[in-house]
């Protein structure tokens, strides 16, 4: 991705702005921005490949690459091998993990499980219940059991809507 379309991706989605924090050569810098508790972080490299011409070799622009992200309290300690936060593959990837999106089936909701191979397995497949806690995994209350195990979630991709709040 090049850099100038994944800064204008970074500031529309999360509303921070984002700094250059240094550059080596034209091409080869580090960007930073902070979101709330996170640090995060991406470089530069100069793009290689095929131009307009056919001509394969530098472009006249750069790739974003390097993707990070770690806690604002959290340091690395190259002595014991502990290197704070961790990589992500794309731009993408690091906007959902400052800012998660909403849950497809928010509290309160009742939802049944669909027809599907897992859900046929794990053995909730046909069955309504009401979502206690959204998310990605979220928790139900199943109506047809006296009693819900509470520390078991679901997949919400395994869920079809069946009365919203």
């Amino acid at each position: 991705m090049r850099v100038e379309k994944a800064i204008k991706k970074i500031e529309k989605a999360l509303g921070v702005k984002v700094e250059k924090l240094y550059e080596n050569a034209e091409y080869h810098a580090k960007y930073v921005f902070t979101y709330g508790d996170r640090i995060c972080s991406f470089s530069t490299q100069q793009a290689y490949g095929e131009d307009e011409n056919g001509n394969y070799g530098k472009l006249d622009y750069a790739e974003a690459s390097l993707w990070h992200t770690q806690q604002m309290d959290d340091v690395s300690d190259p002595m014991t091998d502990y290197f704070a936060g961790y990589f992500l593959e794309n731009c993408a990837q690091l906007i959902r993990t400052c800012k998660p999106p909403e849950p497809k089936y928010p509290i309160g909701c009742l939802v049944r499980g669909k027809q599907n191979k897992r859900a046929i397995r794990q053995g909730y497949a046909g069955k309504t219940g009401m979502v206690t806690t959204a998310g990605d995994y979220m928790k139900i209350q199943w109506l047809d059991h006296k009693a819900s195990y509470e520390y078991l979630t679901y997949p919400q991709r395994d869920m079809e809507l069946v009365s919203g709040v």
